[in-house]
């Protein structure tokens, strides 16, 4: 089972280095860190804006499903 699977640095990992973050060496998972915390692209991705509406609330919405994350 990968730990790191889906989270932001995982993703670094994959789009440079096409290996999930746990399976990288130690000057690879540095380089992956450096990257998350210094390259804007990763600080503020369009999933984390303000107006960024995920398929899921989508379909709740048109659906007329409200509120399902307050439940």
């Amino acid at each position: 089972m990968i730990k790191n699977e889906h989270t932001t640095i995982d993703k670094i990992a994959l789009s440079e280095f096409d290996m999930h973050y746990e399976h990288l060496g130690e000057n690879e998972k540095q380089w992956c860190h450096d990257e998350m915390v210094n390259n804007p692209d990763w600080l503020n991705p369009f999933w984390k804006q303000e107006s960024y509406q995920s398929e899921t609330d989508k379909l709740c919405n048109k659906l007329g499903i409200l509120n399902y994350k307050t439940k």
